[in-house]
């Protein structure tokens, strides 16, 4: 008899394990698909109808903020009351660095390729590896170093021999590297404004803070850069179509939630190499299909770049597989579990900020 219970226990355990891989891959290939889709979305409107990164974004923001909001009004998310120190000295500056990373980074989608912007992109782990240098978030080593040696002389290789060097080339590559250094600050930013207050946000929570934050933060370049230019942002608004942009909001909005679904059901390593993927599918369909011209020493300063993320991701992986602490005593059992139930799982750890840097 005891032998059938172990047996149908390996049973539903195998069930379970084929489950869970199901899942992994489900999430994997929905967010490969969506942040696929974003990418693609955002340059095809701003390449051809709609050329108002500034405004876009603003959508952007304007919908994710609505979503939060219902999402916090129909109770499907706890929302707690941030104090007003708070906001003013953390979620402000990464409410900025948000609206500066994704307003540059739609902007360079004017002037530079798909595949060029995602070569450049490789060097995020980089730009916030040395900003967590300066937090002290992360102590440097040699391994750190050699690491950013390698995707640093990539990503120097690949736009040094851009096929395509014109004006406009170098207009998109110091938007996309400015996009990439505001992106890593954000991340930084993140981690120290929740680890060092104590404050314990959901995803959704989160997005409802920032979102209008950062809405508030891209008036200032609106104002200065598109808001002359009202009367030609609806000619453009009314030739793409309500519904395109609005859709375009939502592939926004719900890749987020993927994001987020991605890192809680697997982990930040997954989405890093998840984004590998959707780097090297997103190049190859900019020259399959959008034609975009890259040349050799370009594809081997990107596989340079990419061994360096590759071995920055498995020295991450390493340094998170610490040994189990031993057993405590009967006496602090008790203790242990009841400060457990108390504390909730930050929103954000250094190694899924640079996860999230690499997915974008």
């Amino acid at each position: 008899m005891r032998r059938g219970y172990n047996t149908a226990f390996a049973d539903v355990g195998e069930v379970m394990d084929v489950q869970e891989l199901l899942l992994a891959a489900y999430l994997i290939v929905q967010w490969i698909f969506l942040s696929s889709c974003i990418i693609l979305f955002n340059k095809h409107l701003l390449s051809g109808g709609f050329p108002f990164p500034c405004t876009l974004v603003c959508i952007h923001m304007m919908f994710v903020s609505i979503c939060a909001a219902v999402w916090r009004a129909t109770g499907l998310a706890d929302v707690p009351n941030v104090k007003a120190k708070d906001w003013w000295g953390g979620f402000l500056p990464v409410g900025m660095c948000f609206a500066a990373s994704l307003l540059l980074s739609n902007a360079a989608y004017v002037y530079i390729t798909v595949a060029f912007i995602q070569m450049i992109k490789a060097s995020t782990p980089v730009v916030v590896l040395i900003i967590s240098f300066f937090f002290r978030i992360e102590t440097p080593n040699s391994k750190l170093g050699m690491y950013i040696v390698l995707i640093s002389s990539g990503v120097a290789l690949s736009c040094a021999t851009n096929v395509e060097v014109t004006g406009d080339t170098h207009v998109g590559l110091l938007m996309q590297l400015a996009a990439v250094v505001c992106e890593a600050l954000r991340l930084c930013l993140a981690n120290m404004l929740l680890a060092s207050n104590g404050i314990k946000l959901s995803p959704i929570a989160s997005l409802y803070y920032i979102a209008p934050t950062s809405l508030l933060c891209l008036t200032v370049p609106w104002t200065l850069l598109e808001a002359s230019k009202w009367q030609d942002i609806l000619v453009a608004f009314s030739a793409v179509g309500f519904f395109k942009l609005a859709a375009n909001a939502s592939v926004a909005f719900v890749l987020n939630l993927a994001t987020m679904a991605l890192i809680k059901y697997t982990s930040a390593l997954t989405l890093n190499v998840a984004g590998v993927v959707k780097d090297l599918l997103l190049i190859f369909w900019s020259v399959a299909v959008n034609g975009a011209i890259v040349g050799q020493w370009q594809y081997v300063g990107y596989a340079i770049a990419l061994s360096g993320v590759t071995g920055y991701s498995s020295y991450k992986r390493s340094q998170g597989a610490a040994p189990p602490p031993p057993a405590p005593a009967e006496s602090e059992r008790q203790s242990s579990q009841e400060e457990a139930e108390k504390e909730d799982m930050p929103l954000l750890t250094n190694k899924e900020a640079a996860a999230q840097a690499r997915g974008r």
